[in-house]
Protein backbone atom coordinates (compact mmCIF):
# COMPACT_ATOMS: atom_id res chain seq x y z
CA UNK A 1 0.00 0.00 0.00
CA UNK A 2 1.73 3.09 -1.34
CA UNK A 3 1.68 6.27 1.15
CA UNK A 4 1.79 9.26 -1.15
CA UNK A 5 4.50 11.68 -0.24
CA UNK A 6 3.20 14.24 0.70
CA UNK A 7 1.12 12.62 3.54
CA UNK A 8 4.19 12.21 5.39
CA UNK A 9 7.38 14.59 6.38
CA UNK A 10 10.02 11.66 6.44
CA UNK A 11 12.08 12.52 8.99
CA UNK A 12 11.30 10.04 11.44
CA UNK A 13 12.99 9.74 15.20
CA UNK A 14 16.32 8.04 15.37
CA UNK A 15 16.00 4.84 17.86
CA UNK A 16 16.81 6.17 21.16
CA UNK A 17 19.27 3.38 22.06
CA UNK A 18 19.55 2.07 25.58
CA UNK A 19 17.74 3.51 28.42
CA UNK A 20 19.84 5.84 30.67
CA UNK A 21 18.34 8.00 33.38
CA UNK A 22 19.08 11.75 33.81
CA UNK A 23 21.61 11.91 36.52
CA UNK A 24 20.62 11.41 40.28
CA UNK A 25 17.34 10.25 38.66
CA UNK A 26 17.99 6.49 38.98
CA UNK A 27 15.29 5.72 42.13
CA UNK A 28 12.11 5.00 40.55
CA UNK A 29 9.86 7.03 42.51
CA UNK A 30 12.06 9.94 41.15
CA UNK A 31 11.26 8.90 37.63
CA UNK A 32 7.72 8.23 37.91
CA UNK A 33 6.67 11.69 40.53
CA UNK A 34 8.98 13.84 38.28
CA UNK A 35 7.32 12.25 34.75
CA UNK A 36 3.52 13.26 36.11
CA UNK A 37 4.35 16.17 37.75
CA UNK A 38 6.57 18.00 35.09
CA UNK A 39 4.07 19.23 32.42
CA UNK A 40 5.73 22.05 30.59
CA UNK A 41 3.34 23.30 28.34
CA UNK A 42 2.42 21.42 25.27
CA UNK A 43 1.85 21.93 21.69
CA UNK A 44 -1.91 22.33 20.77
CA UNK A 45 -3.05 20.10 17.95
CA UNK A 46 -5.99 20.22 15.87
CA UNK A 47 -8.54 17.87 17.04
CA UNK A 48 -12.62 17.42 16.59
CA UNK A 49 -14.50 16.45 19.50
CA UNK A 50 -16.44 12.81 18.14
CA UNK A 51 -19.27 11.08 20.63
CA UNK A 52 -19.38 7.18 19.82
CA UNK A 53 -22.28 5.68 20.92
CA UNK A 54 -21.50 2.35 21.98
CA UNK A 55 -23.62 -1.08 21.50
CA UNK A 56 -24.75 -1.07 24.82
CA UNK A 57 -26.18 2.04 25.01
CA UNK A 58 -22.86 4.26 26.58
CA UNK A 59 -21.31 6.32 24.48
CA UNK A 60 -17.35 7.67 24.44
CA UNK A 61 -15.91 10.62 23.96
CA UNK A 62 -13.09 10.56 21.00
CA UNK A 63 -10.58 13.71 19.98
CA UNK A 64 -10.18 13.18 16.29
CA UNK A 65 -7.01 14.70 14.45
CA UNK A 66 -6.79 14.54 11.06
CA UNK A 67 -3.97 16.48 9.53
CA UNK A 68 -4.84 18.29 6.17
CA UNK A 69 -3.12 16.31 3.70
CA UNK A 70 -4.92 12.81 5.64
CA UNK A 71 -7.22 10.53 3.29
CA UNK A 72 -7.61 6.85 3.96
CA UNK A 73 -4.51 4.57 3.39
CA UNK A 74 -2.07 7.01 5.44
CA UNK A 75 -0.87 6.21 8.88
CA UNK A 76 -3.52 6.11 11.50
CA UNK A 77 -3.07 5.40 15.65
CA UNK A 78 -5.82 5.06 18.56
CA UNK A 79 -3.97 6.43 21.79
CA UNK A 80 -5.52 4.80 25.05
CA UNK A 81 -4.65 6.27 28.69
CA UNK A 82 -4.69 4.73 31.69
CA UNK A 83 -6.17 4.34 35.14
CA UNK A 84 -7.23 7.92 36.33
CA UNK A 85 -6.57 9.83 32.60
CA UNK A 86 -8.35 10.83 29.91
CA UNK A 87 -7.43 12.00 26.52
CA UNK A 88 -5.41 15.20 27.61
CA UNK A 89 -3.17 12.93 29.51
CA UNK A 90 0.98 13.93 29.26
CA UNK A 91 2.15 11.39 27.53
CA UNK A 92 -0.94 10.47 25.35
CA UNK A 93 -0.65 14.41 23.88
CA UNK A 94 3.01 13.97 23.31
CA UNK A 95 3.13 11.21 21.38
CA UNK A 96 -0.38 12.45 19.54
CA UNK A 97 0.99 15.66 18.99
CA UNK A 98 4.60 14.24 17.58
CA UNK A 99 2.71 11.97 15.25
CA UNK A 100 0.09 14.56 13.93
CA UNK A 101 2.61 16.89 12.73
CA UNK A 102 3.94 14.13 10.95
CA UNK A 103 1.08 13.20 9.03
CA UNK A 104 -0.83 10.29 11.16
CA UNK A 105 -4.23 10.49 12.08
CA UNK A 106 -4.38 10.46 15.54
CA UNK A 107 -7.62 9.50 17.96
CA UNK A 108 -7.36 9.90 21.56
CA UNK A 109 -9.92 7.80 22.96
CA UNK A 110 -11.40 8.42 26.44
CA UNK A 111 -12.53 5.35 27.95
CA UNK A 112 -15.59 4.94 29.42
CA UNK A 113 -16.64 7.50 31.87
CA UNK A 114 -13.15 8.66 31.81
CA UNK A 115 -12.41 12.30 31.64
CA UNK A 116 -14.73 14.77 30.15
CA UNK A 117 -16.49 11.62 28.69
CA UNK A 118 -18.34 11.09 31.95
CA UNK A 119 -21.28 12.14 31.81
CA UNK A 120 -21.50 10.01 28.67
CA UNK A 121 -21.63 6.61 30.13
CA UNK A 122 -23.19 4.61 33.52
CA UNK A 123 -20.49 1.70 33.56
CA UNK A 124 -16.84 2.84 34.46
CA UNK A 125 -14.30 1.78 32.44
CA UNK A 126 -11.87 -1.52 33.35
CA UNK A 127 -9.00 -3.23 32.38
CA UNK A 128 -11.18 -5.68 30.34
CA UNK A 129 -13.32 -3.46 28.43
CA UNK A 130 -11.16 -3.88 25.01
CA UNK A 131 -14.63 -4.41 22.92
CA UNK A 132 -14.68 -0.49 23.96
CA UNK A 133 -11.27 -0.01 21.64
CA UNK A 134 -12.75 -2.50 19.09
CA UNK A 135 -16.07 -0.17 18.34
CA UNK A 136 -13.34 2.82 18.15
CA UNK A 137 -11.51 0.90 15.91
CA UNK A 138 -14.48 -0.34 13.53
CA UNK A 139 -15.67 3.11 13.58
CA UNK A 140 -12.16 5.18 12.85
CA UNK A 141 -11.40 2.00 9.92
CA UNK A 142 -12.44 2.79 6.73
CA UNK A 143 -13.25 -0.78 5.68
CA UNK A 144 -12.95 -0.02 1.65
CA UNK A 145 -9.76 1.64 1.49
CA UNK A 146 -8.33 0.57 5.39
CA UNK A 147 -5.24 2.32 6.63
CA UNK A 148 -2.36 0.87 8.51
CA UNK A 149 -4.08 1.41 11.95
CA UNK A 150 -1.83 1.51 15.06
CA UNK A 151 -2.98 0.58 18.66
CA UNK A 152 -1.09 2.20 21.53
CA UNK A 153 -1.93 2.42 25.35
CA UNK A 154 -0.33 3.29 28.36
CA UNK A 155 -0.53 1.76 31.60
CA UNK A 156 -4.27 -0.03 32.00
CA UNK A 157 -4.79 1.02 27.99
CA UNK A 158 -1.97 -1.04 27.52
CA UNK A 159 -3.59 -3.91 28.94
CA UNK A 160 -6.66 -2.84 26.57
CA UNK A 161 -4.63 -3.35 23.80
CA UNK A 162 -3.19 -6.19 23.85
CA UNK A 163 -6.42 -7.78 25.01
CA UNK A 164 -8.10 -6.65 21.58
CA UNK A 165 -4.76 -8.30 19.58
CA UNK A 166 -5.39 -11.52 21.49
CA UNK A 167 -9.10 -11.21 21.19
CA UNK A 168 -9.41 -9.78 17.17
CA UNK A 169 -6.27 -10.42 15.42
CA UNK A 170 -7.72 -9.88 11.92
CA UNK A 171 -9.33 -6.65 12.67
CA UNK A 172 -8.99 -4.52 8.65
CA UNK A 173 -5.88 -2.83 8.54
CA UNK A 174 -4.63 -3.61 11.94
CA UNK A 175 -0.58 -2.86 11.59
CA UNK A 176 0.76 -2.70 15.66
CA UNK A 177 0.21 -2.46 18.71
CA UNK A 178 2.16 -0.91 21.50
CA UNK A 179 2.22 -0.64 25.28
CA UNK A 180 3.71 1.10 27.93
CA UNK A 181 3.76 -0.40 31.49
CA UNK A 182 0.29 -2.42 30.99
CA UNK A 183 -0.63 -4.35 34.16
CA UNK A 184 -0.84 -7.68 32.14
CA UNK A 185 -0.81 -9.33 35.49
CA UNK A 186 -3.33 -7.08 37.66
CA UNK A 187 -3.11 -9.58 40.93
CA UNK A 188 0.55 -9.34 41.09
CA UNK A 189 0.15 -5.53 40.31
CA UNK A 190 -2.64 -4.77 42.70
CA UNK A 191 -0.55 -6.65 45.53
CA UNK A 192 2.49 -4.37 44.56
CA UNK A 193 1.03 -1.17 44.67
CA UNK A 194 -0.65 -1.93 48.01
CA UNK A 195 3.00 -2.14 49.68
CA UNK A 196 3.74 0.42 52.03
CA UNK A 197 6.58 1.68 49.85
CA UNK A 198 4.08 2.35 46.89
CA UNK A 199 1.10 3.45 49.32
CA UNK A 200 1.24 6.68 47.94
CA UNK A 201 0.19 5.80 44.06
CA UNK A 202 -2.91 3.69 45.84
CA UNK A 203 -3.88 6.63 47.46
CA UNK A 204 -4.27 8.85 44.78
CA UNK A 205 -5.86 6.52 42.78
CA UNK A 206 -8.44 5.65 44.66
CA UNK A 207 -9.10 9.35 45.94
CA UNK A 208 -9.52 10.06 41.85
CA UNK A 209 -11.63 6.66 41.54
CA UNK A 210 -13.83 7.82 44.62
CA UNK A 211 -14.43 11.27 42.71
CA UNK A 212 -15.24 9.85 39.76
CA UNK A 213 -18.07 7.78 41.62
CA UNK A 214 -19.37 10.82 43.40
CA UNK A 215 -19.65 12.66 39.85
CA UNK A 216 -21.05 9.35 38.60
CA UNK A 217 -24.12 9.69 40.98
CA UNK A 218 -24.60 13.23 40.75
CA UNK A 219 -25.15 12.88 36.78
CA UNK A 220 -27.12 9.59 37.03
CA UNK A 221 -29.00 9.82 40.32
CA UNK A 222 -30.01 5.58 39.99
CA UNK A 223 -26.87 4.84 40.22
CA UNK A 224 -26.10 3.56 43.75
CA UNK A 225 -22.96 2.47 44.82
CA UNK A 226 -21.80 0.20 47.43
CA UNK A 227 -20.67 1.59 51.30
CA UNK A 228 -17.06 1.88 50.84
CA UNK A 229 -14.75 0.20 54.35
CA UNK A 230 -12.87 3.45 55.68
CA UNK A 231 -9.73 1.77 54.62
CA UNK A 232 -9.60 0.81 51.53
CA UNK A 233 -7.28 -0.66 48.77
CA UNK A 234 -7.67 -0.85 45.47
CA UNK A 235 -8.50 -4.70 45.86
CA UNK A 236 -11.33 -3.52 47.71
CA UNK A 237 -12.06 -1.02 45.46
CA UNK A 238 -12.06 -3.47 42.38
CA UNK A 239 -13.84 -6.45 44.36
CA UNK A 240 -17.06 -3.69 45.73
CA UNK A 241 -17.14 -1.67 42.35
CA UNK A 242 -15.38 -1.93 39.47
CA UNK A 243 -15.85 -5.78 39.31
CA UNK A 244 -19.78 -6.51 39.68
CA UNK A 245 -20.39 -3.48 37.33
CA UNK A 246 -18.15 -4.87 34.88
CA UNK A 247 -19.83 -8.26 34.81
CA UNK A 248 -17.46 -10.12 37.40
CA UNK A 249 -18.48 -12.01 40.37
CA UNK A 250 -15.66 -10.26 41.77
CA UNK A 251 -11.60 -9.04 41.92
CA UNK A 252 -10.19 -12.09 41.76
CA UNK A 253 -12.43 -13.26 38.62
CA UNK A 254 -12.13 -9.83 37.19
CA UNK A 255 -8.47 -9.86 37.28
CA UNK A 256 -7.78 -13.32 36.47
CA UNK A 257 -10.51 -12.67 32.81
CA UNK A 258 -8.69 -9.39 31.88
CA UNK A 259 -5.02 -10.44 32.36
CA UNK A 260 -3.06 -11.12 29.83
CA UNK A 261 0.32 -11.76 30.32
CA UNK A 262 0.10 -15.88 29.93
CA UNK A 263 -1.83 -15.01 26.47
CA UNK A 264 1.07 -12.50 24.98
CA UNK A 265 3.36 -15.07 22.89
CA UNK A 266 0.45 -16.16 21.21
CA UNK A 267 0.05 -12.79 19.61
CA UNK A 268 -0.31 -12.78 15.67
CA UNK A 269 -0.07 -8.42 15.13
CA UNK A 270 3.49 -6.90 15.70
CA UNK A 271 3.43 -5.77 19.52
CA UNK A 272 6.23 -3.79 21.09
CA UNK A 273 5.79 -4.13 25.02
CA UNK A 274 7.90 -1.00 27.02
CA UNK A 275 7.91 -1.88 31.02
CA UNK A 276 10.81 -0.93 34.15
CA UNK A 277 12.12 -3.47 36.11
CA UNK A 278 11.49 -0.78 39.01
CA UNK A 279 8.24 0.00 38.13
CA UNK A 280 6.38 0.97 41.27
CA UNK A 281 2.82 -0.97 41.03
CA UNK A 282 3.49 -2.79 37.55
CA UNK A 283 5.07 -6.12 38.25
CA UNK A 284 8.04 -6.96 35.96
CA UNK A 285 7.74 -10.57 36.96
CA UNK A 286 4.98 -11.75 34.21
CA UNK A 287 7.47 -10.21 31.82
CA UNK A 288 10.50 -11.83 32.30
CA UNK A 289 9.42 -15.08 30.59
CA UNK A 290 7.94 -13.41 27.76
CA UNK A 291 9.92 -14.78 24.98
CA UNK A 292 11.02 -12.89 21.77
CA UNK A 293 8.86 -14.03 18.72
CA UNK A 294 7.99 -13.22 15.26
CA UNK A 295 5.17 -11.04 16.31
CA UNK A 296 6.33 -9.50 19.83
CA UNK A 297 8.99 -7.81 21.85
CA UNK A 298 9.45 -7.04 24.93
CA UNK A 299 11.77 -4.31 26.21
CA UNK A 300 12.43 -4.61 30.01
CA UNK A 301 14.82 -1.22 31.05
CA UNK A 302 16.75 -1.64 34.46
CA UNK A 303 15.18 1.89 35.41
CA UNK A 304 12.22 3.83 34.57
CA UNK A 305 9.59 3.79 36.89
CA UNK A 306 6.16 4.21 35.33
CA UNK A 307 5.65 6.20 32.36
CA UNK A 308 8.70 8.03 33.16
CA UNK A 309 11.97 7.01 31.10
CA UNK A 310 13.37 10.07 31.62
CA UNK A 311 16.49 10.02 30.08
CA UNK A 312 18.21 11.35 26.85
CA UNK A 313 16.63 10.04 23.59
CA UNK A 314 19.56 11.09 20.82
CA UNK A 315 16.28 13.49 19.40
CA UNK A 316 17.11 16.61 21.73
CA UNK A 317 14.55 15.18 24.24
CA UNK A 318 14.28 13.64 27.30
CA UNK A 319 11.09 11.81 26.97
CA UNK A 320 12.82 8.15 26.38
CA UNK A 321 9.94 6.00 26.53
CA UNK A 322 8.07 7.91 24.85
CA UNK A 323 10.74 8.81 21.71
CA UNK A 324 10.89 4.62 21.97
CA UNK A 325 7.20 3.76 21.59
CA UNK A 326 7.33 6.63 18.46
CA UNK A 327 9.90 5.40 16.69
CA UNK A 328 8.59 1.69 16.60
CA UNK A 329 5.32 2.88 15.63
CA UNK A 330 7.13 5.03 12.34
CA UNK A 331 9.16 1.95 12.03
CA UNK A 332 6.23 -0.11 11.65
CA UNK A 333 4.59 2.18 9.32
CA UNK A 334 7.62 2.34 7.16
CA UNK A 335 7.33 -1.73 6.74
CA UNK A 336 3.51 -1.22 6.27
CA UNK A 337 4.31 0.92 2.98
CA UNK A 338 6.83 -1.26 1.61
Amino acid sequence: MKLPGQAMKHNPLEHPGKFQPLPLLFNAHAQTLLAYLFKPRLGEFPSREVILQLSDGDSLLLMDSRPPLWEPGHPAVILVHGLAGCHNSSHVVRVGNYLFRQGWRVIRMNQRGAGPGIGLAKRPYNAGRSSDVREVFHHVQDAKNPSPLFLAGFSLGGNLVLKLGLETPDLPGLAGIAAMGPPIDLLACSRLISQKKNRIYEKHFLAHLRREVEKRIQLFPDHHPPAFPKTLSLFSFDDLYTAPRGGFSGADEYYRLCSTASLIPSLQVPTFILTAHDDPFIAVAPFEPIPKTDYVEVEIASHGGHLGFLGRDRNGGIRWGETRIIHWLESQARAWNR
